[in-house]
């Protein structure tokens, strides 16, 4: 989304300092208003983002592709112990049949005495 503002911003600037400098605003931002707003929504999310100078696109990229790369390591180990946790699963739910298996005639014993 970053990535998408700062270009977004850098392709208007042109557009946008020239409806700046015009001495008929009105009719300039009539014929390229698309472009016009679609700088000023990205002037405000620069604002709201970075708050400051705006960051080089390669930069952008390659914190990206860092992060991706960071993600599906993270990922891979997610599966890994996904799959732990459903054979730990597997083995309490044997335990607990075995103890309960275990158990039964003990209770067996005492509702037969009482």
């Amino acid at each position: 989304m970053l990535i998408k503002n700062v270009t977004t911003y850098q392709k208007t600037k042109p557009l946008y300092e020239a409806y700046r400098k015009t001495r008929n605003r009105e009719k300039y931002r009539a014929e390229n208003e698309r472009g016009i707003i679609l700088h000023e929504a990205a002037k405000a999310l620069k604002a709201a983002q970075i708050g400051g100078k705006l960051p080089s696109v390669p930069a952008l990229q390659a914190e990206y592709e860092k992060l991706q790369a960071q993600k599906e390591s993270l990922y891979a180990d997610y599966g890994k112990l996904k799959k732990q946790v459903q054979e730990y699963d597997v083995i309490k739910r044997n335990i607990d049949s075995i103890l309960q298996t275990g158990m039964q005639p003990e209770r067996e014993r005492q509702t037969a005495r009482g």
